[in-house]
């Protein structure tokens, strides 16, 4: 299982849900807004994901990508195949540290392709966004039934709608999502907190010892798959320490952390 090679007669399925609820306002690192900064993690990660389906002049559709934002409303942001969002010309223009080569830094302006921009407003309907996200899915399996599973990686910072059910609705719905399945496994299910608060901080954590009594971090946990070994082996290439049974969660996630785990969430090509 979870062993089948991606290629354009069997592509893979990577979803991306962001919660894009009135929170996400909330300043978070480099003088950005969570919203601001899930938008640009995700936006260089699809971009790394074009150029790692690139061949020469040519781009090769062994990926479809769907992004799903969940806010004052729930709605597909796009739904892919990677040589199509090549096509889309909008571009922001950054900068990032590069070596001088004589022994400091300086800041080069680069241009980065924009597919989800930043949005905050509304509570966090995180139930309808993986139904949503299990209606993607399941269109694909039916045209993909011998694929790499789909992955669906959930980045999120706030409390769902219906925390005060003990997250009854939500945790339904992504048990059901992980039903779905090819002939290579099941769906995997990857959840990324990003928070401000102090405490502990996870990394693909196998047990629930450390976040006792914490309901978002157990929740949370609770609904992340286990990482089957592609995964797995992705993860510790990204430097995350990886032990028997580790889940994909990561709970009060920094800025590294965060851009680490859409990496090797999104590396399934392998």
């Amino acid at each position: 299982m979870y062993t089948e090679l991606l290629s354009s007669a069997n592509p893979g399925l990577i979803i991306i849900c962001i919660d894009q609820s009135g929170s996400m306002t909330d300043s978070y690192v480099d003088s950005r807004t969570k919203s601001e900064f899930a938008a640009l993690a995700v936006n260089r990660v699809i971009s790394e994901i074009i150029t790692s389906c690139t061949a020469g002049s040519e781009i090769k559709d062994r990926c479809q990508i769907a992004a799903i934002g969940y806010g004052g409303n729930v709605s597909q942001l796009f739904n892919e195949k990677t040589s199509k969002l090549a096509e889309i010309n909008d571009y922001v223009t950054l900068t990032r540290k590069v070596s001088d080569g004589a022994g400091s830094y300086i800041d080069e302006p680069f241009d980065l392709q924009v597919f989800v921009k930043p949005i905050a407003s509304g509570g966090t309907p995180m139930a309808e966004a993986f139904q949503k996200a299990y209606i993607t899915a399941e269109a694909f399996i039916q045209s993909n039934r011998n694929s790499f599973p789909p992955v669906v990686i959930n980045i999120t910072d706030g409390e769902p709608n219906d925390v005060n059910e003990e997250f009854k609705y939500t945790k339904t719905e992504a048990e059901k999502l992980k039903q779905l399945a090819t002939s290579d496994g099941n769906l995997i299910l990857l959840n990324a907190h990003i928070s401000n608060d102090s405490g502990v901080t996870l990394n693909l954590p196998n047990n629930k010892d450390l976040i006792r009594g914490n309901q978002y971090a157990e929740f949370l946990f609770d609904i992340s798959s286990v990482l089957p070994a592609p995964l797995a082996a992705n993860a510790t290439g990204c430097g995350f320490p990886v032990q028997e049974g580790a889940r994909g969660f990561v709970f009060n996630a920094d800025a590294e952390t965060l851009v680490r785990f859409l990496n090797f969430g999104s590396k399934i090509e392998r």
